[in-house]
Formats: structure tokens, C-alpha cells, sequence
């Protein structure tokens, strides 16, 4: 996969501080920290997509456990949850399928 899944996140932390931090890594496609629905503020989590699967590997490897704004992130690889984050941001409560959210990675 091209997503890695970023966790333990300062709350102040924000989408463009991550991602100029992981562009390190290769181009990043995509950068979300999950906010609370009503209130906006920070989950403290975030899905980050590279162009390709070496990248993300990449980021995987020298980014875990590293101190992002005072505090020790965890990476580790994302698998399903982004493609179901991604389905939620552009159908809602109501999901979307599969094929959704496979198309949903090509725009």
C-alpha cells in the first residue's frame, strides 16, 4: 500500500506541517489528520499517501517513533482504514463500496 497511517499526533499539529515533514520521503499524494466532526479539532491521527509503495516504506522506516511538535508519533502502514476514510470524507455515514473508494484513489 502507498498510505501510512500516523498516530499519537500533537494536537497542533497540522496537515501542511505533516506534509512538508514527509515529503522527505517522495511526493505526497494525499495528507489527512482526522478531525472531530463537529468541533474540528484534532483526532491526534493521520492517513499520509505517497505516489508509490517505496516511499511510503520509506517514511514507515525512519518515522516511527520520531518527535513531531513535542510528541513521539507511531507509523505504521495503514491497510484498509484509509480506503474506508476516504469512502466516509466522500459518501458520509453511508459508506460508499469497495469500487468507490478505488476510484475515489484515482482522483
Amino acid at each position: 500500500d502507498d498510505s501510512i497511517f500516523v498516530c499519537r499526533l500533537n494536537p497542533v499539529t497540522t496537515d501542511e506541517d505533516l506534509e512538508i515533514i514527509f515529503s522527505r520521503f517522495g511526493r505526497v499524494t494525499s495528507c489527512d489528520i482526522i478531525r472531530d466532526y463537529k468541533t474540528g479539532d484534532s483526532l491526534n491521527f493521520a492517513f499520509v499517501s505517497f505516489e508509490t509503495k517505496e516511499e511510503a516504506e520509506a517514511a514507515y522506516f525512519k518515522m516511527d517513533n520520531v518527535l513531531i511538535d513535542d510528541r513521539r508519533v507511531h507509523v505504521d502502514f495503514s491497510q484498509s482504514m484509509h480506503g474506508l476514510w476516504k469512502n466516509y470524507k466522500r459518501f458520509g455515514k453511508k459508506g460508499g463500496s469497495a469500487e468507490d473508494g478505488e476510484q475515489a484513489d484515482t482522483e
